[in-house]
């Protein structure tokens, strides 16, 4: 295993997985609990999820036979350029959240046809890569080269989710209405921001009102360093195929 870790483009490859996924990380993390919170019923959004998964199947046959060829990182590439586009939208879909009760139809359809086609490529991300990896792993030892590669890639999608979920906390502000006798007293208070906060907002008969979404903040930041670490992987991906 040690000697597979000190191989030159092995090295860069992992670099490559631990960054990669950075750009759409506040969309994979974020986006999903933002609508429930803005009042997308749990229901519905795993009907959503329910529909999407048989779209997957049919989505990964087609990522596969893209993804034969000396060039399986094309539509690796292809699809995070995709992907940094959905994490923007993302934002527009939250941000027009429907504000009457049921979420209307027309609406719930369009969160179905955004998640199927971002899942579609996230299956084109993983696809590409895994036959990638499958291409350049040892015949002798490639069982060790795969479980090295994909254990680094999911560690790429994984680490940043701590920074982006502690970054929306970080940049959010909120200020709990109470209203008493008649009258409106607000209170400032930051911890609005939090579970423990809401619930002492709600306890105290108030309502939390949020002034500033740390969401959108976090999801540019990493839409912005996803552009920029693309245009630098790029070059390292291509000479990575070689």
């Amino acid at each position: 295993m040690w000697s597979i870790c000190k191989l030159k483009h092995v090295q860069s490859i992992c670099i490559i997985h631990m960054v990669a996924k950075i750009g759409f990380q506040a969309n994979d993390a974020v986006t999903s609990l933002k609508l429930v919170e803005k009042g997308l019923s749990k229901e519905d959004l795993a009907l959503a999820v329910l529909i999407d998964f048989p779209a997957q199947i049919i989505g990964g046959w087609y990522a596969a036979s893209w993804s034969r060829g000396s060039r399986p990182l094309r539509p690796w590439l292809w699809a995070f350029w995709v992907r940094l586009g959905f994490a923007a939208g993302a934002m527009g879909l939250v941000y027009f959240f429907p504000n009457i009760k049921p979420v209307p139809s027309s609406y719930f359809w369009g969160i179905v046809a955004f998640t199927v086609l971002s899942s579609f490529s996230s299956t084109v991300q993983f696809v590409g890569v895994s036959a990638f990896h499958t291409q350049i792993s040892d015949p002798l030892i490639g069982g060790t080269y795969m479980t090295l590669l994909n254990t680094v890639s999911n560690l790429g999608g994984t680490w940043p989710r701590y920074f982006v979920l502690k970054g929306v906390d970080m940049f959010s502000e909120a200020t709990c209405h109470i209203k008493q006798e008649g009258s409106e007293i607000l209170i400032k208070a930051t911890e609005c921001v939090s579970e423990h906060g809401k619930a002492t907002c709600t306890d105290l008969g108030g309502t939390c009102v949020t002034e500033r979404d740390g969401y959108y903040i976090v999801s540019w930041i990493c839409i912005g360093l996803g552009v920029s670490i693309l245009v630098f992987l790029e070059a390292i991906a291509m000479e990575s195929q070689h």
